[in-house]
C-alpha cells in the first residue's frame, strides 16, 4: 500500500478514534494534516486527538499486545486538557483517589437508574486476562471488538478509556500493516446506536449477557466497503454548507429545539 493510501485509511482511522471526544475534522482535513501539506492544519482540539491516536499506536507498537502496552497507550495520552487523564497511565485505585471511583450513566435522563460502577480496583492482571483471552480466541473481527468492549467496560484508567480500547483492539488484530483498521460507525445513527449496545454490554452482569450485547455492537460496525468509500467532504467543499440555518431544528428525544451551534454537528 502507498503512502497516500496509507495516510488516507489512517486518516478513516483517526477520525473514527475521535468521533469518541467530539472531533470535528474530516477524513480529507485530517489526511492533509497527515500529508504535511503547506497550511493544512487542525482545531486545536483535534490536533490534540490526532497527536494523542498517533503517540497512542506508537506506543503500543513498541511494547505488544499486553498489558504494559495498554497501560503505554493511555499514558501517551497528553495532549488534550478536556479528555485526556490527570495521571496518563494511572491503573485506577478508588481506595486510594476518590478521583479513580467512576460511574457510568446509562439512563437517558441523567439520573443513577441503571447505572454502571466500573471496579473500584484495576490491577494489571485484569488487562492480561482480556490479553489472555483474546490470544486463546480464534482472533476474529469479533474476537478484537470483543478487546475493546472488555477493556472499555474495566474503565482501567481515569480518562480515555475507550480510545485506549480501540487503539488495544487494533493492536490485538495487528492491522496496522494492512491497515484495515477496526473502526466505529462513521453514520452519526450507527454510531449512537453503537454507542447504546456498549452500554449494553457494560451493564451485563453475565458471560451470556456479554455476548449478547457484543452481538448487537457487530450489527453495527461498517462494512469493509463503507470503511473503503468513506469520505465525506469538508465543509468548505459543500455546495450549500449554510441551508440547514433556513430550517428550524428540533431534538428527537425532546420538544426543544436546538440551538444553531448544532448545525456544525449535522456538518460533519
Amino acid at each position: 500500500m502507498n503512502n497516500n493510501n496509507k495516510n488516507l485509511a489512517l486518516a478513516r482511522f483517526i477520525t473514527s478514534f475521535g468521533s469518541m471526544n467530539n472531533y470535528k475534522s474530516s477524513v480529507l482535513q485530517t489526511k492533509r494534516v497527515l500529508d504535511n501539506e503547506v497550511g493544512a492544519k487542525l482545531p486545536k482540539n483535534d490536533t490534540a486527538i490526532l497527536y494523542d491516536a498517533l503517540d497512542g499506536i506508537s506506543a503500543i507498537e513498541d511494547k505488544g499486545f499486553n498489558s504494559d502496552g495498554i497501560i503505554a497507550v493511555n499514558k501517551a495520552f497528553t495532549y488534550s486538557e478536556n479528555e485526556d487523564p490527570q495521571l496518563p497511565g494511572h491503573l485506577r485505585n478508588a481506595f486510594y483517589n476518590p478521583d479513580d471511583a467512576i460511574m457510568i450513566v446509562t439512563d437517558p435522563n441523567g439520573t443513577s437508574r441503571g447505572a454502571y460502577s466500573a471496579p473500584d480496583v484495576v490491577k494489571k492482571k485484569d488487562l492480561d486476562n482480556i490479553v489472555i483471552e483474546f490470544n486463546k480466541s480464534k482472533k476474529t473481527r469479533r474476537d478484537g471488538w470483543k478487546v475493546f468492549a472488555k477493556i472499555s467496560k474495566l474503565q482501567p484508567f481515569q480518562d480515555g478509556n475507550k480510545r485506549t480500547a480501540l487503539i488495544a483492539a487494533n493492536a490485538a488484530m495487528n492491522t496496522w500493516d494492512k491497515q484495515n483498521y477496526l473502526v466505529l460507525p462513521f453514520n452519526n445513527i450507527d454510531h449512537a446506536e453503537f454507542m447504546v449496545n456498549l452500554m449494553r454490554f457494560y451493564v451485563a452482569e453475565t458471560d451470556v449477557d456479554e455476548e449478547k450485547a457484543l452481538d448487537k455492537i457487530m450489527t453495527t460496525l461498517p462494512s469493509e466497503k463503507e470503511v473503503n468509500l468513506h469520505l465525506p467532504l469538508t465543509k468548505e467543499e459543500k455546495e450549500n454548507p449554510l441551508d440547514l440555518k433556513t430550517k428550524r431544528i428540533k431534538n428527537f428525544y425532546s420538544n426543544k429545539a436546538i440551538n444553531s451551534s448544532f448545525n456544525n454537528d449535522l456538518e460533519r
